[in-house]
């Protein structure tokens, strides 16, 4: 082992994270009907007043953990069957005695408690733990907002229809979110970076073509590549990105439609190297190879992230969204593209939905107008940074024969699991309420990352801790 150097949507409704664990609304629910009982013959107290008493036990007897997220009014309120209004008194009463706190935006809080139990609840084979998601965990890096209605109507043009996107959204992506050397122009705003990639796909490529990939890459970009009949080779790479000389080598074999790269690697959490950017650039320079790179995780790294573009913009496409920065529920995201490319795309991006949501685009241009984004996302960085040296140092002392590389980077870890099957452990792994992603969805040869799974470091410490129980008796169980 390499030792550590020291849908689902959770706080979107219909979800809850309860003791640190991620549970169904609807069976949060049936816990919470449970604690109510059925109404006894005379019984004075109203229906709200039942629900108040039985979230009440459930926070001062620690069964939820302080600053869980509790589901939002309506959606409990339609899992109970019962009126919104019902679960908004009972949630303000709850509020008024100091047992959880609303949070203007954000939704209703568990105020600090104790020991939660609530697992014990659990039906056999819930997901209480969901680390094959890579994501921002809730909504709480977005800042509080006051915009009106005027505000996030206010589209450029007026009826909306833009497919590039918002002329001012594109200047602030070009700003602030992209390498230099991109202007707004060079711009086309997506629904997240998974549209990026299949808009990409749908412009550049044809049955038979052919995709130089890493040896392990983002599933979705796999997913988008077969979609429009073409091939993903593999190329060899190091902890520093694309091996150079053998990326020339499958360029002169293979004659790509594109080299698809990712700076901050997922699943590994490789960082690539400055001067293997350059590296790569210029053998796609010297051999006529358009280069697109994914940096959807570059601003999750320990330190800058080089860009190819810093040396080839003219035959770079670089890519980028708001999920993995602010919230995996604002689906925005970017292209950046050569003028030639970039009019391939706007077609695409027409024969898809014509353009993005005006809504979404007026809340983004809010969100990179907000003098502290930098500031919150290097906050972001870091805790994840946290998390990730605690959750790894949970593995090495309870999961010793695990072997992984600790990430430079992202929001995951890729661990390989010795003598075992990755796709059976998933299963073995969900049976205990755990959710692991597998090695071979990551891989164009799957065989070759059979016995590897991902696992998310996104969620706090307490999550992550208890993550690490669940995995130590599915690999009892597995082994």
């Amino acid at each position: 082992m390499t030792a550590p150097a020291a849908g689902r949507e959770t706080i979107v409704v219909p979800h809850v994270c309860v003791e640190g664990v991620i549970v169904e609304v609807e069976q949060f629910a049936v816990v919470v009907g449970e604690r109510m009982g059925r109404p006894r013959r005379n019984e004075r107290r109203s229906r709200g007043e039942r629900l108040f008493d039985a979230l009440r036990e459930l926070v001062e007897g620690g069964d939820l953990l302080a600053e869980t997220r509790l589901p939002s009014e309506r959606a409990l309120a339609e899992a109970l069957g019962f009126s919104r209004g019902t679960v908004a008194s009972a949630y303000l009463s709850l509020n008024r005695i100091g047992l959880i706190e609303r949070r203007h935006g954000s939704g209703s809080y568990v105020r600090p408690g104790g020991r939660p139990t609530f697992a014990r609840w659990l039906r056999e084979g819930a997901i209480m733990v969901d680390l094959a998601k890579a994501a921002v965990p809730d909504a709480s890096l977005l800042p509080n907002t006051a915009l009106r209605v005027e505000d996030l109507l206010d589209a450029r043009p007026q009826d909306g229809y833009a497919p590039a996107g918002d002329a001012r959204l594109r200047a602030l992506i070009a700003a602030h979110e992209l390498p230099t050397g991109f202007a707004a122009d060079d711009i086309v705003v997506t629904s997240g970076a998974q549209q990026a990639i299949h808009l990409v796909a749908d412009a550049l490529l044809a049955p038979g073509d052919r995709v130089l990939v890493e040896p392990t890459t983002y599933p979705g970009m796999l997913a988008a590549g077969y979609r429009f009949g073409a091939e993903a080779i593999p190329v060899p790479a190091d902890r520093d990105g694309l091996d150079p000389d053998a990326l020339r080598a499958a360029i002169r074999r293979h004659r790509p439609a594109y080299v698809f790269s990712l700076p901050v690697h997922n699943p590994t959490g490789a960082v690539v190297s400055a001067r293997r950017a350059k590296a790569i650039a210029e053998v796609a320079a010297e051999e006529g190879a358009l280069l697109v790179e994914d940096r959807s995780l570059a601003d999750l790294a320990d330190g800058p992230v080089a860009s190819a573009a810093e040396h080839l913009p003219e035959g770079t496409v670089c890519l980028g969204s708001l999920s993995k920065t602010t919230w995996g529920g604002l689906r925005l995201g970017w292209i950046a593209a050569p003028p030639a490319v970039r009019a391939l795309l706007i077609e695409a991006k027409q024969r898809t939905d014509l353009a993005c949501s005006t809504l979404d685009q007026q809340f983004a241009i809010h969100l990179l107008r907000d003098p502290d984004r930098a500031t919150r996302v290097r906050e972001w960085s870091a805790t994840l940074a946290g998390r990730r040296d605690h959750f790894a140092a949970e593995l090495a002392e309870h999961l010793p024969e695990w072997e992984w590389t600790l990430p430079r980077g992202g929001l995951s870890l890729w661990a390989r699991l010795p003598g075992a099957d990755g796709e059976e452990f998933v299963a073995t792994a969900l049976r205990h309420g755990v959710a692991v992603s597998p090695g071979a969805v990551f891989a164009p040869l799957p065989d070759t990352a059979a016995n590897r799974i991902r696992l998310s470091y996104a969620w706090p410490e307490p999550i992550l801790s208890q993550a690490v129980e669940l995995l130590v008796k599915s690999w009892r169980e597995s082994r």
